[in-house]
């Protein structure tokens, strides 16, 4: 406000010399003051940070454990050591035979825990998860109502009625099966997921779950930006009301784009940038935990089910593996809460498609990761985008000892490193860059709060 008066009073003054020109200047000098005022890159922020290791635990992916006859089969020599190189805690699965519970005990003796999807389309009927969950104890860590049952081909069926009656009356039941034992009523319950998200109109609203569910699949090999917000929470809300935390089971992309009659198909290289940012995107947006899908393809071939695997077929990993495993590694910090501190900062330059997101490890250190929330790949020719790279400006006032850059699209090792420094200037991709600020002793933050984009 005190812009506005200062440039007000300036123009008072300048009335009578300047007497025919006073209702331009007036309207001149108010739009100058309230474009001061709006504009964030002339405000000194502070933002506090979030927990980095949230964000590490908010990444799951999808496995198949039990289909032997696919990649999954080779449990020993691919899935499990590829699992553990990748720093991942949390799968999602589904399935009642002795040797799946083997693998998901096993798992959990290296802190990898389970979601596990009951159905009566596989054989399980709510008494049955009581059966189920107490033989993996050891390493589940949630049950989720029946998988996208409203999806026709799937057939789903309960006590012979179809979705949406048979979905609403399982999911029911099932909730009160386990919140009913004492040995798994702690266990907190998915509801169902739809397969299309507008179909969660037809199902209602359910009491019979802990935990919202979606299926946020960007559409048509989208960016992931505004289908989550704009359309999946929304959708998923229907089910499970406003004051529920919301987990995506599913999510991803695949790469089958010899797959002519495909049109969400989009490459390895550009899923090399789109997942790390659609994980980024999740946890700014408040989703709980992010399930990719999947681990691996599931066969050799141009199936577009078959190809959304983090791994490929011989269990050899894509880029995306990579980065998120470079992601994982730098960010990874657990151990019990701690309270967490406001960094003062502020973004200038080119920053108008530049997203991020805000963490800091126990030991003080805060991690602002920079991307651009723009297309890195062309749907309708088929081919990757050269982004050019935003060169933004940090302005830290918050006062740091050093600052170190990764690029976790390339390597967990840093790239740039700075000593005392006030400002960086920075060239930033479409995908995540992470920038390490090691505050010196005692610093405090100064300034007006803002809002986490």
């Amino acid at each position: 406000m005190r812009q506005l008066l200062n440039l007000h009073s300036l123009v008072v003054l300048c009335l009578d010399r300047f007497r025919p020109y006073a209702l331009t200047l007036l309207f001149i000098a108010t739009l100058m003051a309230c474009i001061g005022w709006f504009a964030p890159s002339m405000q000194t922020r502070i933002e506090q940070a979030r927990s980095a290791d949230s964000f590490v635990d908010s990444i799951g992916v999808n496995t198949h454990l039990r289909y032997l006859n696919t990649a999954y089969g080779r449990y020993d020599d691919i899935i499990k050591p590829r699992l553990e190189e990748l720093g991942i805690r949390h799968i999602r699965d589904g399935g009642r035979d002795s040797e799946f519970f083997e693998k998901l005990n096993d798992l959990g003796t290296i802190g990898i825990k389970s979601t596990l999807i009951m159905s009566p389309t596989d054989g399980i009927q709510p008494l049955d998860a009581i059966t189920i969950a107490k033989t993996v104890l050891r390493s589940i860590e949630a049950i989720e109502g029946p998988n996208e049952t409203d999806v026709v081909r799937f057939n789903f069926s309960y006590n012979g009625e179809p979705f949406p009656e048979g979905t609403r009356n399982y999911q029911n039941a099932l909730y009160a099966a386990i919140k009913g034992d004492t040995n798994t009523t702690s266990l907190p319950v998915l509801m169902p997921s739809m397969g299309q998200g507008r179909n969660a109109k037809k199902l209602g609203f359910l009491r019979s779950g802990d935990l919202c569910n979606m299926h946020s699949y960007p559409v048509n090999g989208a960016p992931p930006t505004d289908d989550v917000s704009h359309w999946y929470i929304p959708y998923a809300r229907i089910v499970c009301g406003e004051d529920k935390p919301i987990v995506a089971t599913e999510t991803g992309y695949h790469n089958a784009i010899e797959n002519s009659s495909s049109k969400s198909a989009i490459s390895e290289h550009a899923s090399n940038k789109y997942l790390p940012r659609l994980l980024l995107e999740n946890f700014n947006l408040g989703v709980q935990r992010t399930f990719l899908y999947e681990l691996i393809n599931g066969s050799i071939g141009t199936n577009q089910e078959q190809n959304f695997g983090l791994l490929r077929y011989d269990g050899s990993p894509k880029p995306s593996f990579n980065t998120i495993k470079n992601l994982i590694f730098l960010l990874n910090d657990p151990g019990s809460s701690f309270p967490l501190k406001s960094l003062n900062y502020r973004l200038q330059g080119a920053t108008h498609q530049v997203h991020h997101t805000l963490l800091q490890k126990r030991n003080g250190a805060f991690y602002l990761i920079l991307w651009q929330a723009v297309r890195s790949w062309d749907s309708r020719q088929k081919r990757d985008i050269t982004v050019t790279n935003q060169r933004v400006t940090v302005m830290l006032n918050t006062v740091i000892k050093k600052a170190v850059v990764y690029q976790p699209l390339h390597s967990n090792l840093p790239f740039e490193q700075y000593t005392n420094p006030q400002q960086l200037t920075l060239d930033v991709p479409d995908s995540p860059i992470a920038i390490e600020l090691t505050p010196a002793r005692n610093a405090e933050p100064e300034g007006e709060k803002s809002d986490t984009y």
